[in-house]
């Protein structure tokens, strides 16, 4: 039997789960084409993830060096059938689970929140822009689906956005700011140009100035309990 997990970070992560230390394990497969990826080359979905005997062998391991938390990332993981059961191996054996997702498979969401102790949810921006930035048809339905399962669930979360210089505009965040009206903690993430991204021209874009997300993240704190810049 295989698990949803396709490959994992070689190494410890003290940054991905606040507070813990965790392994940092990839899903394959993404329903979004996002042109600031940073991952693009786990877009392609396959579901021929590592085994539950590699994955707990595996498990074992981090155990003994003081690792305590898992963080689960993609791709994204919610496209992936055997997500909820490959989580439920995890919590099995003791670690506490991060969940990043988009939030687009709002039923699988639904599925694996009783396994998850933290799920940071990535909100790409104003849900008319959704198409711009994912380059992909999206169900706005299923966003808010799983926005609100958040919202009104008993798993600590956050939403978060990677602001884009140029696209990403203050009329934006406003946008966003009244969509997610009433979320506990919403986070601002800088961009960070890399060799690998989708879009060629963002390869070459400067990083999201400190000054940009002060100014944005002062829009924000009239809606949301806390406001952190990333």
């Amino acid at each position: 039997m295989r698990s949803a997990l396709y490959t994992y970070q070689r190494s410890e992560s003290t940054i991905d789960f606040e507070g813990r230390i965790s392994l940092l394990f990839f899903t394959r497969g993404c329903n979004f084409r996002c042109r600031f990826c940073h991952n693009p080359e786990l877009i392609p979905f396959d579901n021929r993830g590592m085994t539950y005997s590699e994955l707990g062998a595996m498990l074992d391991r981090a155990r003994d060096n003081w690792v305590d938390g898992v963080c689960i990332t993609g791709g994204e993981p919610t496209m992936q059938p055997g997500i909820a059961k490959t989580a439920a191996f995890i919590k099995e054996r003791g670690f506490a689970l991060k969940l990043d997702t988009q939030g687009s498979f709002p039923e699988r969401l639904r599925q694996v929140m009783s396994c998850c102790d933290f799920i940071a949810m990535d909100y790409k921006g104003p849900m008319e822009k959704y198409p711009l930035i994912t380059q992909t048809g999206v169900r706005e339905d299923d966003i808010r689906r799983s926005v609100e399962m958040l919202m009104r669930g008993d798993v600590d979360y956050e939403m978060r956005t990677t602001v884009i210089p140029g696209l990403h505009t203050e009329d934006d965040m406003r946008a966003i700011c009244a969509e997610l009206e009433g979320v506990k903690r919403f986070v601002l993430q800088a961009f960070a140009p890399r060799d690998n991204l989708p879009d060629e021209e963002l390869r070459r874009a400067e990083k999201t100035p400190r000054m940009v997300l002060e100014r944005y993240a002062d829009i924000c704190r009239g809606f949301f309990r806390e406001v952190v810049i990333r």
